[in-house]
């Protein structure tokens, strides 16, 4: 079978779970949105099926289409996905992704340069063993200021960003 795929460890596989810790009524329409998730995905990867990041090859415009329409359906049914568990759970912590346009990224309201860098450093934690380890790794470097050896930010902090 070969190893899943990011979009399977990252959202496909956290939405199963979830789906898990609800009453069968409830569960049902965000069962539904998971699927049109996944569909999407799947669309996306037939378009971009042969194209490899690393080879300057001329993509087919229509690719491109099919591409950007899996995209949009998955941004739809990944938000649909959202608000059905934020109902469920009755807060509103997880946020819709907007629509595509020059104010996307401002409507987020959340920051791709600390997205990134808690990225590198929980990556870097995980490299030293966990935060247990790294404690231990700290102390053996020699550094001229002391810092937390895992480096990763107050994730309370980083989840409700304001910019």
């Amino acid at each position: 079978q070969g190893q899943p795929s990011k979009i399977e460890r990252d959202y496909t596989n956290t939405m199963r779970v979830l789906l898990l810790s609800f009453p069968p009524d409830v569960a049902e329409d965000m069962r539904d949105a998971q699927f049109r998730f996944e569909k999407a995905m799947n669309t996306i990867s037939k378009a971009t099926a042969g194209y490899k990041k690393d080879l300057p090859v001329e993509i087919d415009t229509k690719s491109i289409v099919e591409a950007k329409q899996g995209w949009e359906d998955g941004r739809v049914a990944l938000n649909e996905f959202f608000v059905l568990l934020n109902s469920a759970v009755g807060l509103s912590e997880l946020k819709a992704i907007p629509a595509p346009g020059p104010n996307q990224v401002k409507e987020y309201g959340r920051s791709a340069r600390r997205f990134n860098e808690l990225q590198k450093k929980t990556k870097l934690c995980q490299n030293r063993g966990g935060p247990a380890l790294s404690q231990a790794w700290g102390q053996l470097m020699v550094s001229g200021y002391l810092q937390d050896s895992c480096g990763i930010p107050d994730l309370e902090e980083y989840f409700y960003q304001t910019a």
